[in-house]
């Protein structure tokens, strides 16, 4: 039996169900990073993890399986859409209003066998306290801090449908990026509102500490930053799949573009972060998502520039 199957086992085991809204609510990364946790919480807890992605923003037919291979039950009943998000939408209980809205979420998820939705269980694993545990779950193999713990799992779901991973393979051949080489995150769009935009060369500065090597994979979301990284450190070589007309993500405008486009432009990220993790060093920030995601993922040679150690954002 593979990992997959056996996880499968196991989640299918469990008597109480969660039912996991993924990519309604805010970019990738963020929502990929918040549903591994999900996942190791419910094995340690015992609960079955179930996904709904049907009104993904990053859905182009079906969901979470028009990129990635399936790896545990999904739904895809509309009640979720409205009520299964990470946060309760405020409503005064107290009012007429209220309370038939509280009895029809109730009756629905007994109803349906639903016995947490996302916001029962957010604050429980999108919480910075989850890095004080070891977790032991013997018949998955893990014993280990949460990072690595993690990375099992994103072992497992991060596998590609066949479609997506000739294209992966495609566009990974064509950088034709060879030998050891550094990888970088370096975010703009939306992320001015969030956190201060650190300083191109103070990735170069974090990588020259750590190595001599003077050929990077860049993820960028604006080519400027590209530029500048060219201008200003000759002596280097870089490579990116940023186009030449992104000038920064931001997200409400990805929401809004076609689904052809949003489709190209997730696999063109796929793609990077898989260049990235073959880095021989990865280098961003740990207060995006992608850099926690690396965090997770390849923990062992992933750095910071904004902070010392991983976190969960």
């Amino acid at each position: 039996m593979n990992y997959v199957d056996k996880y499968k086992e196991i989640n299918s085991s469990f008597k109480k169900t969660f039912v996991f809204n993924f990519g309604s609510e805010a970019g990738f990364f963020s929502e990929y990073n918040n549903m591994v946790l999900a996942i190791l919480y419910c094995l340690v807890n015992k609960i079955k993890f179930v996904l709904y992605s049907d009104n993904s923003k990053f859905k182009y037919n079906k969901g979470w399986t028009d990129y990635f291979k399936s790896f545990c039950d999904e739904v895809n009943d509309g009640f979720h859409e409205k009520y299964n998000l990470r946060q309760v939408e405020p409503y005064n209980i107290m009012s007429l209003k209220g309370k038939i809205k509280k009895v029809f979420i109730d009756v629905y998820k007994y109803l349906k066998k639903y016995d947490y939705l996302t916001y029962d269980l957010w604050n429980e694993f999108h919480n910075n306290n989850m890095k004080n545990n070891i977790y032991s779950i013997p018949n998955l193999f893990i014993n280990d801090n949460l990072q690595n713990a993690c990375s099992k799992l994103i072992k497992m779901t991060w596998r590609y449908n066949d479609d997506v991973l000739l294209f992966i393979n495609k566009t990974k051949k064509e950088i034709k990026l060879h030998g050891d080489y550094i990888g970088f995150h370096i975010r703009t769009g939306d992320k001015y509102m969030e956190s201060n935009i650190l300083l191109v060369s103070e990735y170069i500065n974090k990588s020259e500490k750590i190595s001599n090597i003077k050929k990077a994979f860049v993820l960028c979301d604006d080519y400027n930053v590209f530029i500048d990284l060219i201008n200003r450190h000759k002596e280097w070589s870089f490579y990116t799949l940023c186009r030449l007309s992104e000038e920064g993500y931001v997200h409400n405008d990805f929401v809004k573009l076609d689904k052809e486009i949003r489709k190209e432009r997730l696999l063109r990220l796929f793609a990077s972060m898989d260049i990235l993790n073959e880095a021989k060093y990865f280098i961003g920030t740990y207060s995006s998502n992608p850099g926690m995601f690396m965090g997770m993922r390849s923990p062992e040679k992933t750095y910071g520039i904004d902070y010392d150690k991983w976190l969960i954002w």
